[in-house]
């Protein structure tokens, strides 16, 4: 997982904007989901869906499994995390109270979301190839 942190041209400024050549090397115009990798609890974990029409951040039991995580160790509200045991290509979702929390702001169109932090604004990059493997293996397992 890559995190990338910049500073603003304007340091007294707390604006966290995206840039048309951001959206470089993305094939557009395009439909695809924001995947991207975070770091939970000192684990890389792949595959994390940035919902902004959810009202719940979600980990899925299988993704706890995966992480050696027992279900007791997982604090599970519904502000925080709710913990779903039900299976999906996603191994989490990030809604707005996590993204709202971290003032974060997500770019579909960039497939990236990018947040304030103590060093200035961090990036995380989804990826495109990801959202499309996620997308077609979500269809297929319909049919």
């Amino acid at each position: 997982m890559n995190i990338y942190y910049g500073r603003s041209p304007n340091t007294h400024s707390n604006t966290i904007t995206f840039e048309e050549e951001e959206a470089c090397g993305i094939d557009q115009p395009h439909c695809d989901p924001l995947i991207i990798d975070l770091v939970i609890w000192d684990l890389e974990v792949a595959r994390v869906l940035i919902d902004m029409g959810s009202m719940v951040n979600i980990i899925f039991r299988d993704t706890l499994k995966r992480m050696n995580i027992e279900l007791g160790e997982v604090v599970s509200t519904p502000k925080l995390l709710t913990v779903v045991d039900h299976p999906a290509i996603y191994n989490m979702i990030m809604g707005t109270p996590r993204l709202n929390a971290m003032k974060a702001v997500p770019s579909t169109y960039h497939l990236g979301i990018k947040f304030p932090t103590l060093n200035g604004t961090a990036v995380i990059w989804g990826c495109q190839k990801q959202s499309l493997l996620c997308f077609l293996s979500e269809h297929n397992k319909e049919r």
